[in-house]
């Protein structure tokens, strides 16, 4: 039977980091997608977030799925510095995945971490609301803080480990061994990349379409963006706009 997981990377687009971190709205998608992408080659079930939801909504588009499990994925703020994790209260799977998770990220940061925690009395006796009202077993992970330099840079310099580390996680809690499908790519290509790698993604694209044509310079633009969408949309795959291993399958790569 498919395992199936709600991924809710924040939806909080007014907390700042420091340095170059931006919001963390958009640093904790970045890291889903990475967690996304690794969790599908195994068959796992993904649903997520929107970035316009409001919390109850989240909450209320996870219990309609029926997943196994939800998965908060957030950074931190306050002046302190490293990882914890939350479930609602010790006890069950909650806690499990939690501690499973806080094992896979805690060797990761570059300083300290704060453990595995309970957050039904977290802000003044009121529970965290993802927490508490998920019907499935639930854990929020506070990579780090987004407010320390140290940990931002360390996020910003490894948002792919970080990504497939949670994943990892997840698959740990699931029973699901990694060397369970070979040739497993853990590598998506998006917007941002660069190298020789998005060169092929490029060469491929120009190879499919007789006259969509893009320039083959090595940067994963807008332009080569919108041309993976068109791609995608015509081998109704996943329209993301993301190489991940499925579009990276299907160009032949």
């Amino acid at each position: 039977m498919n395992k199936s997981v709600y991924l809710s990377p924040s939806i909080q687009e007014n907390n700042v980091g420091v340095y170059k971190y931006g919001v963390e709205e958009a640093r904790m998608n970045e890291i889903a997608n990475f967690t996304q992408s690794f969790l599908k080659q195994y068959s796992v079930t993904v649903h997520r977030n929107r970035p316009d939801m409001t919390l109850k909504q989240v909450v209320a588009d996870s219990n309609a799925e029926e997943v196994n499990i939800h998965f908060a994925i957030h950074s931190n703020a306050g002046g302190g510095h490293g990882c914890e994790v939350y479930c609602h209260k010790f006890g069950g799977n909650g806690e499990k995945l939690a501690r499973i998770i806080y094992n896979k990220i805690s060797p990761m940061t570059p300083t300290s971490d704060r453990g595995v925690k309970e957050g039904y009395r977290l802000y003044n006796g009121q529970p965290m609301y993802e927490l508490a009202y998920t019907n499935a077993p639930a854990c929020l992970v506070e990579i780090a803080y987004h407010d320390n330099i140290d940990d931002a840079t360390w996020i910003i310099n490894n948002i792919e480990n970080i990504g497939i580390a949670l994943a990892k996680g997840i698959l740990e809690y699931f029973g699901i061994a990694y060397n369970q499908v070979s040739n497993v790519v853990s590598t998506v290509y998006k917007k941002g990349s660069q190298g020789d790698n998005v060169k092929v993604i490029q060469q491929k694209i120009n190879d499919y379409f007789n006259s969509l044509r893009i320039d083959i310079d090595g940067d994963f633009g807008p332009k080569t963006e919108n041309a993976v969408k068109i791609y995608q949309q015509l081998k109704k795959l996943e329209v993301d706009g993301i190489v991940g291993p499925q579009t990276q399958k299907s160009l032949g790569i």
